[in-house]
């Protein structure tokens, strides 16, 4: 949520904060859910948007200056792929009214009853009577002529996109006002994807910005600002849900690609209980109930973490950042986003706002006409840890600076002339390749913090990341603001049992090994971000004779374990797959025991009629699946070499009789297991301990 002046005020946020628990880093119970599915944002997306530094008046030409400068200047082969117009860009009423939205004193939609009565909205009631469709502003978005035909400013610049291989994406909202009071898409679904799908959009902005009076309750709690109307009578997972299936039928109908959805709804929204209507799909939902609901709030409304990847692609799960970069370390959204790992993974993405990374003080010169800490642009360190962090936490990478050249991006105001356009060591942070990988890491999993909380806002903080090849990324964080500080972890508070590391510095691209400490000398608000890889070195698995069932992960596979394929009911002989942790699936359980001759059986948990502890067997040629059966001394199909890498953990899986190595060749659900060819790059021949 964006109202003018631009910045949130802190104790509004603090107040959210303290509303929703997101002051206590406490995990939920809740299971995570499956991810929306539509088949978009299978890593974090990538891109720009208009709002930081073109707000309102973003214009046509500014636009087409972007994507020009993103192309030419390498972001988009660098994976910045998508450009999105936010918020401002259409008239203030649909084309079925004559005149602009009517609006009462709160600033809120008017509303009215059946006889056509103003009403206040506050208990729910009231009925938005605007129709038709949105228009973009013809002074910023005029129509143009595109082979014979002629198109409005938005269709035009999304075909222009598409030509220079960039996405275009557009700002809408769930309630009935954007944050800049133009039309909202709140009871007009259909009509607004419809046609955000017909002019060819790729990515929706879809924010959430109920106006009107604080709203007490019977119960005497005041609720404050929580809208009116619909607003109030269903939550915003239901509004949000609404509008990602009426994109999914515009999408069937016209043929065309499914659009992404990101959800910009801000955590200071927490719904008015009693008015919630009793049908919501939110009361319902399984994960929101397993999550549970604070006193005073609605399921379905704040925290967006627990339920956002279920209804849409990007979660936003904090509030709006400004250039102050507190906003993305440990008492701004760090810990947020820490609390709910759930919502990550291919298609669910936990947002923290758009980047401030090269962004340049668009409302003066600053130091000159502007000194607000709100609007003093990043320094290079500080440029480095906001991408830092964000690709630590698999964040989606949208940058919210001006990308456009020293010559389009020039201002003048009281006498004094500036650019806000990039500078070249901004764009090579962002081009920063190796951090970007962090960023898009295949396995989708989320930094952990590494011991122990901050204990206060200055304090060092140490993240790490498991990486689909089995390495870790680590990230040393400097909070403090004005002095440098060394920060520093080691191989045994990371979990790293090998002998020794690899560690590349992702910033200065220097390599050292690293045997017990990691640590460096880090500059005010900076970072030293490092990617680890193990030495080689292999040995005997730990899970061999340990007398434990194991769930064992297979490598580029986002989390899925080998199971009995149709589980322990399957007829003998089935053969194994991968599929999704259950720790109560007794399918997905092995243990590993020695043989006489030093071999090892791998034998599944089922107690069933026709699996009883069968044993994993190969067959001979590769290619071939691995099935289960009943167990035959020195049958060679059935034994194996398990060794175990050092420094990762990883387990890789030789048959005996034929040399191959259990693969997870396809590491996606359900898909058969098979044993083939000894290859060191093939991530599915590594497979790790997951319980």
């Amino acid at each position: 949520m964006r109202h003018i002046p631009h910045r949130l005020a802190a104790p509004v946020l603090a107040l959210a904060l303290a509303a929703t628990g997101l002051g206590a880093l406490t995990l939920g119970t809740a299971a995570p859910a499956a991810a929306l599915g539509n088949g978009n944002a299978l890593t974090p997306p990538m891109g720009w948007n208009s709002w930081n530094s073109l707000g309102t008046e973003v214009t046509e030409d500014q636009v087409v200056q972007t994507i020009d400068f993103m192309a030419a200047n390498g972001l988009v082969a660098a994976g910045y792929n998508t450009v999105t117009i936010d918020d401002g860009w259409s008239l203030w009423h649909r084309d079925g009214q004559t005149t602009d939205l009517v609006r009462n004193a709160d600033g809120a939609m008017q509303l009215y009853d059946t006889a056509g009565n103003p009403v206040a909205g506050t208990d729910g009631t009231g009925t938005d009577p605007t129709s038709g469709h949105l228009i973009p502003r013809p002074d910023h978005f005029p129509s143009q002529t595109v082979n014979g035909r002629t198109v409005n400013g938005i269709e035009y610049l999304a075909q222009y996109a598409h030509s220079k291989g960039v996405k275009f994406g557009l700002y809408a909202t769930d309630t009935y006002l954007t944050c800049q009071m133009h039309p909202g898409s709140l009871g007009h679904e259909s009509t607004d994807a419809g046609d955000f799908v017909s002019w060819g959009v790729d990515y929706v902005k879809y924010d959430d910005c109920p106006y009107g009076p604080q709203i007490t309750g019977p119960d005497g709690h005041n609720y404050y600002t929580q809208g009116e109307g619909k607003e109030l009578t269903r939550s915003v997972y239901a509004r949000v849900q609404t509008f990602q299936h009426a994109l999914d039928a515009a999408s069937a109908a016209q043929g065309r690609p499914k659009v992404t959805l990101s959800v910009s709804a801000q955590p200071a929204h927490t719904g008015v209980p009693y008015l919630l209507a009793a049908d919501d799909p939110a009361r319902t939902d399984p994960v929101v109930q397993a999550a549970g609901t604070a006193p005073f709030q609605a399921p379905g409304y704040a925290p967006t973490g627990v339920w956002c990847g279920q209804v849409a692609n990007l979660c936003r799960i904090g509030g709006d950042r400004d250039s102050e970069l507190d906003g993305v370390l440990w008492n701004g959204q760090l810990q947020t986003a820490l609390q709910y790992p759930g919502n990550v993974r291919p298609g669910s993405w936990n947002d923290l706002d758009m980047m401030f990374t090269g962004w340049q003080d668009v409302y003066g010169a600053w130091g000159t006409t502007d000194t607000c800490t709100c609007h003093k642009p990043f320094t290079d360190d500080e440029s480095r840890t906001e991408t830092s962090v964000l690709a630590m936490l698999a964040a989606p990478l949208v940058s919210g600076a001006d990308l456009r050249t020293a010559a389009q991006s020039q201002h003048s105001a009281d006498g004094h002339t500036w650019s806000t356009g990039i500078d070249a060591a901004s764009l090579a942070v962002l081009k920063n390749r190796d951090v970007i990988a962090i960023d898009q890491d295949a396995l989708a999993k989320p930094a952990t913090l590494v011991g122990a909380k901050p204990a206060n806002a200055t304090a060092p903080v140490v993240l790490q990341r498991r990486l689909a090849n089995g390495d870790t990324a680590v990230l040393l964080v400097n909070q403090d603001p004005a002095a440098s500080r060394t920060v520093s972890t080691s191989l045994g508070e990371l979990g790293l049992t090998g002998p020794g590391y690899t560690a590349k510095e992702l910033w200065t691209g220097a390599s050292s090994t690293v045997t017990g400490t990691l640590g460096a000398s880090v500059a005010p608000h900076g970072v030293a971000l490092y990617r680890l890889s193990a030495r080689p070195a292999t040995g005997p698995a730990a899970v061999v004779d340990d007398g434990r069932y194991h769930a064992i992960g297979a490598g580029g596979s986002s989390g899925l374990v080998l199971e009995v394929a149709g589980t322990c009911s399957s007829p003998l002989g089935a053969v194994a797959d991968v599929n999704t942790w259950w720790p109560t699936h007794t399918s997905e359980q092995w243990t590993f025991t020695s043989n006489p001759d030093g071999t090892v059986r791998i034998t599944d948990n089922c107690a069933t009629a026709t699996h009883a502890h069968t044993v994993l067997a190969a067959g001979t040629d590769p290619g071939n699946s691995a099935y289960l059966l009943d167990y035959s001394p020195g049958n060679r199909w059935q034994e194996w070499r398990v060794t175990q890498d050092g420094a990762t953990g990883t387990l890789t899986v030789t048959n005996v009789a034929t040399g191959l190595v259990l693969n997870a060749r396809t590491g996606t659900a359900g898909s058969t297991v098979t044993t083939d060819a000894a290859d060191g790059a093939a991530p599915g021949q590594g497979w790790g301990v997951v319980s």
